[in-house]
């Protein structure tokens, strides 16, 4: 006799592959701020000092932290979505500053610890869980 799939089974089954695939993605952008933060990046590669007044670099910074706590509250979703994200919130906020602490010691001075680059960070992280906010928000009057 030939079983058919039930719905549920069905569902769990694609969450599964879309939580997986979601920690997937999770993992490589860990990697590529990992990178980013202590690579040398290319050579001979002239970028613009600014973005709209604002210094390129700062910009990256903004960029780099943004994805993290969207990326990791869709990854690692737990029963409380907004603890979740108070869980990301706080370790975005551990990692950037351990990466911009150590920066300077693990680059043997090729990158330096930077004030404003925190505050980048912190504001790119900070529109990160504001757009979680809405989205939670926009899934509990769906």
């Amino acid at each position: 006799m030939i079983s058919i799939p039930s719905v549920a089974k069905t569902e769990r089954s694609d969450d599964m592959r879309n939580r997986f695939t979601q920690t997937v993605v999770f993992i490589l952008y860990l990697a590529l701020v990992g990178y980013l933060c202590f690579g040398n990046g290319p050579d001979g590669v002239e970028l613009p000092k600014a973005l709209f007044g604002i210094p390129f670099d700062k910009c990256v910074h903004f960029c780099m932290f943004l994805p993290f706590p969207v990326l990791g509250t869709f990854a690692f979703r737990g029963r409380n979505f907004y603890r979740t994200l108070v869980l990301f919130f706080v370790l975005a906020l551990i990692v950037s500053f351990s990466m911009e602490m150590l920066q300077t010691p693990l680059t043997d001075g090729r990158r330096v610890t930077d004030p404003w680059d925190l505050i980048a960070n912190f504001a790119g992280i900070t529109l990160g869980v504001l757009v979680m906010i809405g989205v939670g928000l926009c899934r509990k009057f769906r």
